[in-house]
């Protein structure tokens, strides 16, 4: 019976910190959901995505979110592969939960060297 208690304890304090990521990479899975769907963006996330931004997402809306990676507290990248077009990178910057920039980049692959 102690040991059940000791664990549940240990359980108890993990979960805040494992929860305190869940609303902002639920907002990025939004973005990359909203991206693959063709929605207007610019509707979907007010203020957050320029007009030139758009144009970029709506280039890779065929193409697949490969990596979703968390850079620091609030933001987020996301690289979508669209094979042999190449890649693309999306900078998602949150506070909170809310969507607050949407950016664009491209993606460079380093080159192999031989030793």
């Amino acid at each position: 019976m102690k040991a059940a208690t000791i664990g549940a304890a240990i359980l108890l304090t993990a979960l805040p910190s494992a929860a305190a990521a869940g609303p902002q990479e639920d907002a990025v899975k939004a973005v990359i959901k909203a991206v693959k769907s063709g929605e207007d963006l610019s509707a979907a996330f007010p203020g957050a995505i320029s007009q030139k931004e758009v144009e970029s997402l709506r280039r890779v809306s065929k193409c697949a979110a490969v990596n979703l990676m968390r850079q620091a507290k609030g933001r987020y990248t996301v690289i979508w592969n669209c094979g042999s077009k190449g890649a693309l990178g999306m900078e998602v910057m949150l506070v909170g939960a809310n969507v607050t920039s949407v950016t664009t980049m491209e993606v460079f692959r380093r080159p192999y060297l031989e030793p």
